[in-house]
């Protein structure tokens, strides 16, 4: 059977194409049109084809995301799909666990997704990680707004500047916001006939940017505000995250200033029954400025603590405590002594 699973070449990426419009049938051709010209060549787009025809297909899309005080280029992955009369086959486990174990291979702490349903990707390890919140401005009135279509805009040095220095002064996980950021994002919401707002304080000050996009009804797709803002309705859980490279992901802690041990030494279980490269026992060794951790080989003091892969990524990265993780389960004193990351944002939507 002429039946193979591979990475597309450049050039090929447009063969996806024809699948995604089946799968996803809810965006436009003038969307289509923007992922596969200035995406889709950025990405590495694994398939499943046979005869030459895709029926499956993952799409690892690169992003360079800041992860307190340095940067990694981590996958965001989308356009998961496999043609309708080839599903629950297995054809997805078996892109998504190669997709996981080449992240791996290239040491990318996580992964992460926006999921058309969070129990599709649960299997695999993927949990929830950052809430999309739905802000709006309080006192509007005080404020200048200049509105002009994203196609227009071509200041894209004022955009990424105002952008990251917005996420830097809140955040300490998110996408770089940099000029080619700032211009890809101009295109996306141009391709969804969007419109971008320059919000101005009384002093004729940039305070801010929101933009709109949506070919039949107006969405607001981000605001960015120096300001006073109020939540319009909940936050809702958006995207779901999954620890590639366990050694790299654990890289990411360092203790809290305030503690009295310069270092600290722990021993960790870890649970990881899909990617079985990160399941076992690790030396997991922290100080001020960062940590490490190897692969333990005898000779530690204490009992280790247990947890799954899943568990450590949404502790570590600041969504859940180990409270609501481990209900009624003793925690380690010294886990009080671990600086996790403080505040994630991932509001992309490709």
């Amino acid at each position: 059977m002429d039946r193979q699973m591979r990475y597309l070449e450049p050039g090929e990426q447009e063969r996806a194409r024809k699948l995604w419009s089946h799968a996803f049938p809810e965006d436009s051709e003038a969307f289509k049109d923007y992922y596969f010209k200035e995406k889709a060549e950025k990405s590495r787009i694994l398939v499943k084809e046979e005869k030459g025809e895709i029926f499956a297909m993952l799409h690892r899309n690169p992003y360079r995301i800041r992860l307190r005080d340095r940067e990694q280029v981590l996958d965001y992955i989308v356009g998961v799909a496999t043609e309708a009369g080839r599903r629950h086959q297995g054809h997805m486990t078996d892109l998504l666990r190669q997709a996981l174990l080449d992240a791996r291979r290239e040491g990318q702490a996580f992964c992460f997704l926006m999921p058309a349903a969070e129990a599709i990707y649960t299997p695999f390890g993927f949990r929830f990680v950052y809430d999309q919140p739905f802000p709006e401005i309080d006192g509007e009135a005080a404020l200048k707004i200049s509105r002009n279509p994203a196609s227009e805009e071509k200041n894209f040095s004022e955009l990424s500047e105002f952008m990251e220095h917005w996420l830097a002064e809140r955040y300490q996980v998110y996408a770089v916001r940099d000029e080619a950021y700032a211009r890809g994002l101009m295109d996306e919401l141009a391709s969804e006939d969007g419109v971008l707002e320059r919000i101005y304080s009384e002093n004729g000050r940039l305070a801010g940017l929101r933009a709109f996009w949506g070919l039949e009804k107006k969405e607001q797709r981000f605001l960015y505000l120096n300001g006073k803002t109020r939540e319009k309705k909940s936050p809702r859980p958006a995207i779901m995250a999954r620890i590639a490279d366990l050694r790299s992901f654990l890289s990411l802690a360092r203790l809290r200033q305030g503690t009295a041990s310069e270092k600290m030494e722990a021993v960790l279980w870890i649970e990881d029954p899909f990617l079985k490269d990160n399941s076992g026992l690790w030396i997991w060794k922290l100080d001020k400025t960062g940590a490490s951790a190897e692969r333990a080989a005898g000779g530690f003091g204490g009992e280790p603590f247990v947890c799954d892969i899943s568990q450590m990524a949404q502790w570590l990265l600041g969504y859940r405590e180990w409270s609501e993780l481990m209900p009624g389960r003793a925690v380690p004193k010294w886990m009080e002594q671990v600086e996790r990351l403080k505040g994630i944002y991932l509001d992309e939507v490709v």
